[in-house]
């Protein structure tokens, strides 16, 4: 009976997002946008998941702010997801002119003279903005992109979600492979898209993250380091207009070795003070549903 239960739940949460992808992907950008911003909302006053998690990682990452300034952050932060979400599932509804006519790039040479290496591109950033778009948007500028995802729950759910990203041109890494996958993608010179930013239990290495010790992916900085391709991070900033501002820099390390387990360490610290920089800015952009900082250091 369980086993059944979960096969109609599974179905049902299946052909309500294929509902709900089929109403939205007929819809103006502006009224997904305004769609996504007021189930956000919604979201946040009346069915308020992981609410508590959200107020408790603000309070611990911004000490100095007033439980007013905590909330207020709060509550644009459940609507930005909103957008986001909405946004991806109006992906496949648009090609690659409309991608570009609501993104643009800061720094955007920086794409073409890590291309120019010939050995791939680690492409790091958080749960920040709407990093869906930047990767479609990186993908549409003519550069071939994947992207590393955890696998749903939901098998149809996440065969979907996959279909949406190849529909722009972002082939799906699943984690699982991930090793494999990003040593074939770097060798192909693709652009491999990263985020850095949930909490990597003891597989982690610590950081300093908004003044907290953070358990870190160090996949990024091993993959770089070792493979020698250039580390581009990138932000995408949601404009007032709803536009959306992309932000690209690169992380140095030729001055790393290596060969030195004490440089995967340095270049994770490196990046997670970049994304930093760009939360502290716009602290409603970051995803603060995650329980960032559940791993503890050991005594």
């Amino acid at each position: 009976m369980a086993l059944i239960s979960k096969r109609l739940q599974s179905e049902l949460e299946y052909i309500i997002v294929q509902i709900v992808s089929c109403i939205v992907q007929r819809l103006p950008w502006k009224t997904v946008q305004n769609l996504g911003r007021g189930v956000g909302c919604f979201l946040y006053r009346f069915i308020p998941i992981r609410k508590n998690v959200v107020i408790d990682n603000l309070s611990q990452a911004f000490p100095e702010k007033s439980d007013d300034q905590i909330r207020s952050i709060a509550k644009s932060t459940f609507e930005n997801f909103g957008q986001i979400l909405f946004e991806f599932i109006k992906l496949p509804a648009c090609d690659q002119k409309d991608i570009l006519n609501v993104s643009s790039f800061v720094n955007e040479p920086l794409m073409s003279e890590c291309h120019s290496q010939g050995k791939g591109t680690v492409c790091i950033s958080g749960h920040f903005g709407n990093w869906e778009l930047m990767a479609a948007a990186i993908a549409a500028k003519g550069f071939p992109m994947e992207a590393i995802a955890r696998e749903q729950r939901n098998i149809k759910i996440d065969r979907l979600i996959q279909k949406h990203r190849e529909s722009v041109r972002v082939k799906t890494i699943l984690l699982g492979m991930a090793l494999r996958g990003v040593i074939r993608a770097l060798k192909r010179n693709h652009f491999v898209a990263m985020l850095t930013d949930q909490d990597a239990h003891d597989e982690g290495v610590f950081v300093d993250f908004l003044g907290l010790p953070s358990s870190t992916a160090p996949g990024p900085a091993n993959f770089a380091l070792k493979s020698g391709a250039p580390l581009l991070f990138g932000a995408a900033i949601r404009e007032n207009n709803g536009h959306h501002k992309i932000i690209l820099e690169l992380i140095p390390f030729d001055d790393l070795d290596p060969n030195d387990p004490l440089s995967v360490k340095v270049l994770t610290q490196r990046h997670a003070k970049v994304l930093e920089k760009y939360v502290r800015l716009y602290p409603d952009h970051w995803f603060w549903m995650h329980k960032r900082w559940k791993t503890k250091p050991k005594q």
